[in-house]
């Protein structure tokens, strides 16, 4: 038990994850507390001294500093960029403190074990944000699977569909490429989907096969008139990628864009258009490596065969899933849920899900994993829905799919 009543947490890398997780102790102070954060972004540390009243001396501009402070604290949540998770954690564990683990857990296999192997060692929880186990529409699909009238399941095919916006702007434009992260699309964007189906079929992988597509954000791909960045483009606006469309005129995938001092939301775009790394041509981007599809069949030990695709270049943006089992067949949009049982006499089945399509923080999935977190800890349990030691075999599967593994 926490014998001061509430848990103190320290909060690494104040990205977009980690904000939204940290919301929950901005509504839920008495369970939990904020005591220092890191980040060497200045703006960041300003903007969490306000928000929870933490003194200066609370915000550290590196995790070596938060270590050697002597602060008391129970946990931390990492949300850095990916390269540093795998160090982090281990860093925080050694430490004494348990861990919320933005995904992937590491870069590497090794780093992947690792994590799970100092936690043991340690008896530090490392909880993987691994939301879609909280989200209320998986829920309901884990449930209607677990279902015996429904009989156990024979095929699971599921489809993530990244989208153009999302490709462009994070996968392309920016830095989550193998150049600067040295993992794929499928592995940092999937490796939750992997989780998913594995949650639902509850085996054991035999066997994995990955197919994938073809590199089509390459100058030999551009089409004619095209300049390097899209404010001085001739085609800028019949291009679907066209980065000024997609920030200027729609004003989407602009919040972790940063305004200096005096400077109006419009001043901040154009200038982000006209110096930085997302005004850039799409077919113009060197380091890119983004495939427009990629498909991993997983054979399972009791038989059931399992299938993830992941769809980059298409304008739909929600998963799709369809799950045979032995009495039923299972289709889920993110929307409804329909259940179709084979014995024609028995009435269809359809579960509305759309309420959950405007909600926020993935429909409060993004604080029930830090609700169970806190409250594991709190009550000395230590037990949560996506530990590290059972979010590897997500990890491994995906390395194995991308010829990390043989």
């Amino acid at each position: 038990m926490i014998m001061h009543g509430k848990v103190k947490i320290a909060a690494v890398g104040l990205g977009n994850r980690t904000c939204k997780y940290l919301r929950y102790l901005e509504e839920h102070g008495e369970s939990a507390e904020l005591v220092a954060v890191v980040d060497p972004d200045l703006s960041k540390a300003d903007w969490a001294m306000e928000a929870f009243s933490l003194p200066s001396e609370h915000c550290f501009r590196s995790f070596d500093e938060l270590a050697a402070s002597g602060l008391q604290l129970d946990a931390c949540i990492i949300g850095t960029p990916d390269l540093y998770h795998h160090e982090l954690a281990v860093a925080a564990m050694r430490c004494g403190w348990h861990v919320l683990l933005e995904k992937p857990m590491g870069q590497t296999e090794e780093q992947c074990r690792d994590i799970v192997e100092v936690s043991a060692e340690t008896g530090r929880i490392v909880t993987v944000c691994y939301i879609l186990r909280y989200h209320p529409y998986f829920m309901k699909l884990k449930e209607l699977t677990s279902d015996p009238k429904k009989g156990k399941i024979l095929s699971v095919k599921h489809i993530e569909r990244v989208g153009r916006d999302r490709t462009a702007h994070t996968f392309v434009r920016g830095p989550w490429n193998m150049k600067e992260m040295n993992t794929t699309v499928f592995f940092t964007k999937c490796c939750h989907d992997v989780d998913f189906v594995l949650w639902l079929t509850g085996g054991q992988v035999e066997s994995v096969k990955s197919e994938k597509g073809t590199r089509i954000f390459t100058p030999a791909d551009a089409p004619s008139g095209a300049a390097d960045r899209c404010v001085r483009c001739a085609v800028e606006q019949t291009c679907p990628y066209s980065a000024v469309d997609l920030y200027l005129r729609r004003k989407d995938w602009i919040k972790g864009f940063l305004a200096k001092p005096g400077e109006t939301q419009e001043e901040m775009i154009v200038r982000m258009l006209d110096d930085s790394r997302y005004g850039r041509c799409v077919y113009a981007c060197p380091e890119n490596d983004v495939i427009d599809r990629q498909s991993v069949v997983m054979e399972m030990t009791d038989g059931v065969k399992a299938e993830v695709i992941m769809e980059c270049v298409t304008d739909e943006k929600d998963r799709y899933t369809v799950i045979e089992c032995e009495n039923a067949v299972i289709t889920g949009d993110e929307s409804f849920i329909e259940v179709t049982y084979k014995d024609s006499s028995v009435p269809q089945e359809k579960y509305d899900f759309q309420w959950t399509r405007g909600m926020e923080l993935h429909a409060g999935a993004d604080h029930q994993v830090v609700k169970e977190f806190i409250d594991s800890i709190a009550s000395g349990g230590l037990q949560t829905k996506t530990p590290s030691s059972e979010a590897l075999a997500s990890h491994l599967i995906c390395f194995r799919a991308d010829g990390k593994i043989i």
